[in-house]
C-alpha cells in the first residue's frame, strides 16, 4: 500500500480514543487525537495552521497532517486524492473541537531583552477578576471579529502582567496570583511589549483562551446564552455594563464588584437567572391553573 496510513483505530472518538495507531510507510507512529496530545513543539504550529487565512480547506488540511504525522507535504502529496480523504478525519479535532482549556499555555513570557517577564493567569482563569475578564473578553471578541492584531495584543496585555511587588507564595496572606493587580491603565503599555512576542505564541494564548471561554458558556449556559454575548458584543463596553448593573449588589461598590473573582460573579449571575426564570414558569404555570 506504499506511503498510504493504515488506521488501526478506525473512525473513533479522539475524545474517547486517546492517541491514534498509524502505519506509515510500514512504519508505526502515534498521532494526536486531541489538543492536549500534542507535543511542544506542534502545539505552535498547529495553531498557527488553525488560524490562518486559508480559502481552500484541503489544503489547511494536509498542512495539518505534515506537524501531526510528521512527514513532508511532498510525500503527502503523493497520495491520491481519495486516500487524502480517507485520512482527513485525523484533524477534525483541530478544525471542530473548541481547544481545550487545560492546553498548555507559556507560564511565563519576555517579550524582550530586558523587559519584565510577564506572567500567564492560572488554568481555567481560576484568578482572574471580573473586570480583567470584561476587559479581556471586549478585546477577544473584537479580534474575533476583525482580525486586527491590536485587539490580540490587548488580550495578551489583559492576562499576562509582571510579577507582583511583593510576591510571597508561601505567606499565609498570599492571593493566588504572581501578577501585579489588574489595572486597565496600564493595558496599553503591557500591550505593546507583548506585541513583540512571535506571533505563534501570541496566538496559543489566543487558542487558550478561547478554550477558557467555551468552558465558561458551558459552566454557566444562563449567563452565556446567544441574546447575551450578542448584547455584550453589542455594548461599547461589553461585559463592563454587567458590572455597572450588579455594583451595590451582593459584591458591594463597583470597584469592590470588579475585584471579585471571575468564576464567582459569574456563578452568582448564573444562579440569579436560572432562579428568575425559575419563578416566571412558576408564574406561568399558576396563571394557566387559575384560568
Amino acid at each position: 500500500m506504499g506511503l498510504f496510513a493504515v488506521l488501526f483505530g478506525g473512525n473513533c472518538h479522539a475524545q474517547l480514543c486517546g492517541m491514534h495507531e498509524v502505519e506509515w510507510n510500514k512504519q508505526p507512529k502515534e498521532v494526536a487525537a486531541t489538543w492536549d496530545e500534542l507535543s511542544l513543539v506542534q502545539l505552535p504550529r498547529v495553531v498557527a495552521i488553525l488560524y490562518g487565512n486559508y480559502t481552500d480547506v484541503n489544503r489547511q488540511r494536509i498542512e495539518l497532517l505534515e506537524v501531526l504525522l510528521g512527514v513532508s507535504r511532498p510525500l503527502l502529496l503523493r497520495l491520491t486524492p481519495v486516500q487524502l480523504l480517507e485520512i482527513f478525519w485525523l484533524t477534525d479535532f483541530v478544525l471542530a473541537a473548541p481547544v481545550a482549556r487545560t492546553l498548555v499555555v507559556a507560564p511565563a513570557l519576555r517579550p524582550a531583552r530586558f523587559r519584565p517577564t510577564y506572567y500567564a493567569p492560572a488554568d481555567e482563569l481560576a484568578n482572574v477578576s471580573f473586570l480583567e475578564f470584561a476587559f479581556a473578553d471586549a478585546y477577544f471578541v473584537a479580534y474575533c471579529q476583525g482580525r486586527d492584531p491590536q485587539w490580540l495584543h490587548h488580550l495578551l496585555g489583559v492576562l499576562y502582567r509582571p510579577q507582583r511587588a511583593r510576591y510571597r507564595p508561601r505567606a499565609a496572606d498570599y492571593g493566588g496570583d504572581r501578577r501585579a493587580d489588574f489595572n486597565e491603565h496600564l493595558i496599553e503599555r503591557h500591550a505593546a511589549r507583548l506585541a513583540r512576542l512571535p506571533e505563534a505564541t501570541k496566538l496559543l494564548v489566543f487558542a487558550w483562551y478561547q478554550g477558557c471561554r467555551h468552558a465558561l458558556e458551558q459552566r454557566y449556559p444562563h449567563v452565556f446564552t446567544p441574546a447575551n454575548q450578542e448584547q455584550a458584543k453589542a455594548h461599547p463596553d461589553g461585559w463592563a455594563f454587567v458590572l455597572r448593573e450588579m455594583s451595590g449588589q451582593a459584591f458591594g461598590s463597583f470597584t469592590e464588584t470588579g475585584r471579585q473573582p471571575a468564576h464567582q460573579v459569574l456563578s452568582k449571575m448564573n444562579d440569579d437567572i436560572a432562579r428568575a426564570e425559575e419563578l416566571r414558569r412558576q408564574e406561568e404555570a399558576q396563571h394557566h391553573t387559575t384560568n
